[in-house]
């Protein structure tokens, strides 16, 4: 019996590894996981290993990437479209992608196809081209959504009594496939050596990942909840946040450890209690159209802001967030009280700054908290985060995702 949660096969000539490369990054960007040969055990797998992998129940899929190069690949012509064909044929759960590479037309691919032993009906399969986008290079997010609206059909069907879909997402390090989570989304390799992104991979990649991928779920949670967890950085979990306000009308939670490694949830349905909570308002040039927002909720994020100083708009106003005690762990309860607080006070200070264009949001906080006042900002004005970058010295804050 296939695992819905287990890893997608990509089938695909050595010539074609360029492209095979991508479209495993971007699945497991978006939260499927991949097994992909030279990933797994190197770029020249026995054919016995092959066969063990694609009978194994933790494979869900295969995507079959088709171009004139497999002609030339005995393993794929003989092994891998037969097994992929067994399992797609024998099991329901199973699903199989025929992806025709750019330039490749739809009757081609069949000619190709016709040359694969003990196969001659590939006629449930899922086919599909690898289009070209506007910027020439290939759509690999039509593919992605096809595969994430698939694997999330199959787990509801396979679990029609769940109450929760759990997803995990990780920029620390890639994250254990192990784990029986719907998806594990992995950004992991955007901060590799700790160096944060350029400001077009937070925007242009980062930020419309998050977006797909909580679209689709939310497309699939009418009567669940959606559980977010993993080790991510702060603009991320906000940015998730973002996507589930509570306007929306999806019960969206996020569950972390805390430092004596017990589990704990952000969640806004939790009663508030009081935070001991400081806020402070300070008008710096009414002219200007720039709101500052410091959070220093874990700890000061004001001597790192200074040493960003240089590289930030003049702002109108800057507002600051600050707990008394540090060392006094944040419950949820608390969490509630000081999202509703950041709230409340934009909101207060947008009133009276009529002016007022962009938020620029700093912010030193537990990860789940900070899913938590995402979840607290609809109707606010675009908000540019900003990501603590701890290998530069001074530590200071970088642009990150802009939330629009």
């Amino acid at each position: 019996m296939t695992d819905p949660t287990g890893e997608v096969f990509i089938s695909y000539n050595h010539d074609q590894k360029d492209l095979a490369v991508e479209l495993d990054l971007r699945l497991r960007e978006h939260g499927i996981p991949v097994w992909r040969d030279e990933r797994k055990i190197g770029p020249d797998p026995l054919e016995s290993q092959i066969e063990s992998v694609l009978q194994s129940e933790d494979i869900s899929g295969a995507i079959l990437l088709v171009s004139e190069d497999i002609l030339d690949s005995p393993t794929i012509l003989n092994v891998e479209i037969p097994q992929i064909h067994a399992r797609h044929k024998n099991d329901d759960a199973f699903f199989a992608f025929v992806l025709r590479c750019p330039g490749l037309s739809a009757g081609r691919v069949s000619d190709i196809l016709s040359d694969t032993t003990h196969v001659d009906d590939f006629s449930e399969w899922f086919f599909h081209a690898l289009e070209m986008s506007k910027d020439n290079s290939p759509n690999y997010n039509q593919v992605v959504d096809k595969v994430i609206q698939r694997r999330l059909t199959a787990l509801v069907n396979s679990e029609p009594d769940t109450d929760t879909i759990r997803c995990s997402i990780n920029s620390y390090q890639s994250p254990n496939p192990t784990d029986k989570l719907w998806l594990h989304a992995d950004l992991s390799h955007h901060f590799e050596d700790d160096r944060l992104p350029i400001k077009k991979i937070w925007n242009n990649r980062i930020r419309e990942t998050i977006t797909r991928l909580t679209n689709h779920l939310a497309d699939h949670a009418e009567g669940k909840t959606i559980e977010f967890t993993g080790r991510t950085r702060l603009p991320i979990a906000f940015a998730v946040g973002c996507q589930y306000p509570t306007t929306r009308g999806i019960h969206a939670k996020w569950t972390q450890q805390n430092p004596n490694f017990n589990e704990i949830t952000w969640d806004v349905t939790v009663p508030s209690s009081d935070a001991e909570l400081s806020v402070n308002s300070t008008l710096k040039d009414s002219s200007k159209t720039d709101l500052a927002v410091y959070l220093s909720l874990t700890d000061d994020v004001r001597p790192e802001v200074g040493n960003t100083a240089s590289d930030l708009p003049d702002f109108n106003t800057e507002i600051e967030l600050k707990r008394t005690d540090y060392d006094q762990e944040i419950t949820p309860e608390q969490g509630l009280k000081i999202a509703n607080a950041f709230q409340n006070t934009v909101r207060d200070e947008l009133n009276t700054r009529s002016n007022i264009e962009t938020i620029h949001l700093f912010q030193s906080s537990p990860v789940g908290l900070s899913f938590l006042l995402g979840q607290h900002t609809n109707t606010l004005p675009p908000i540019q985060t900003y990501a603590l970058n701890d290998s530069h010295q001074p530590r200071r804050y970088e642009p990150a995702i802009l939330i629009q």
